[in-house]
């Protein structure tokens, strides 16, 4: 029982905010979900907007178990708003959420699941393509969920129907459930690694000896970029995060550095072909197994789902690889930079 005679909530969610009115949406998910009389929710952020503060209120009037933390920070924000939230929270278990997710109507029962083995220490559950947003923002969400992002792609389908033991690097940050204990053991999130910093944390999590598991059931539908530019930014940002983990001292995994090579070894056919024909040769034959790669995930996709517009998706796997492959090369030579959302 808590402090004022009520039972303590099995599961505690925290939603690190920018103040997003989508906010108000990922909040009446989990109020409309299986087992949310059981769920504390802490919102941690400043909501600059007047409107969606007020509705924030009123949501946290009628449902006494949600609590907002109004904090900001200078440096560390994502980081340390997130510690915050599990600072304050009070159930066994804690979640951490974005702000722009709907919850799965059985969500909150789903993915507490795992947590019967004592030695789970952290879960996490698929971010699927909603139905109702644009063209752009429904082919990013696709090529992330696609053969063409590699073993990552898991990390946004119902690939399976049980679930199943991961390694850190399966985890996706905007649905994922600590045990307490395995979450004060791996130090919280870093305040000084951002983006990737939930990354960090999964796999000191892993390397602390407890075991990690990926639900199927317990999805979320994530809103993704839908804009050519903030998409590009997305992958840019992955793309850098990964050499920063590497530099972090994470386990090595030589997959994620395939973009890069590829985009290394495309620049630098590019300069020798006009000097050599074996360049040039070797250039067009690239290009032209990278389209039909493509064009492959294009078709498999537009097949599964019945909707001849995702053959756009044969566009949106090029700029993908092109700006994390980039970013690579970019954060290797020059590392360090702020891709906060405030920084831009």
């Amino acid at each position: 029982m808590n402090g004022a005679g009520k039972p303590s909530p099995v599961l505690s969610v925290v939603i690190p905010t920018m103040g997003r009115d989508i906010l108000i949406r990922t909040l009446e998910s989990l109020a409309e979900a299986e087992g949310f009389e059981e769920v504390e929710v802490i919102v941690a952020g400043r909501v600059p907007d007047p409107e969606v503060a007020g509705r924030l209120r009123e949501f946290c009037v009628r449902h006494p178990g949600v609590l907002h933390l109004d904090i900001q920070f200078e440096t560390g924000d994502s980081s340390r708003k997130k510690n915050a939230g599990a600072a304050a929270a009070h159930a066994p278990l804690i979640a951490f959420m974005d702000d722009d997710v709907v919850v799965a109507p059985d969500w909150p029962r789903r993915i507490v699941e795992p947590f019967s083995d004592p030695e789970v220490g952290l879960a996490s559950g698929p971010s699927l393509v909603p139905d109702d947003i644009n063209r752009i923002g429904r082919l990013a969400g696709l090529a992330l969920s696609s053969r063409a992002a590699g073993y990552v792609a898991e990390r946004y389908r119902r690939n399976r129907a049980a679930a199943y033991p991961v390694d850190w690097d399966r985890i996706i940050g905007c649905n994922a459930i600590y045990r307490r204990e395995a979450f004060l053991q791996m130090g919280e999130f870093p305040s000084d690694f951002y983006p990737g910093e939930e990354m960090i944390a999964a796999c000191r999590t892993e390397k602390a000896g407890w075991k990690l598991v990926f639900v199927p059931a317990a999805w979320v539908k994530h809103y993704p970029r839908q804009s050519v530019r903030r998409f590009w930014r997305q992958m840019w940002t992955y793309g850098a995060t990964r050499i920063r983990l590497l530099r972090g001292g994470v386990s090595f995994n030589p997959l994620p550095l395939v973009p890069g090579f590829w985009v290394g070894g495309t620049v630098a056919l590019m300069a020798l072909s006009p000097f050599w024909g074996w360049a040039a040769w070797l250039l067009a034959a690239d290009l032209g197994l990278y389209a039909l790669m493509a064009l492959g995930v294009a078709v498999e996709t537009a097949f599964r789902t019945r909707r001849w517009g995702d053959l756009g998706l044969w566009g949106m796997v090029p700029l993908m690889h092109l700006a994390y492959g980039l970013a690579e090369w970019t954060e290797f030579f020059r590392p360090g930079t702020d891709f906060s959302e405030g920084a831009h």
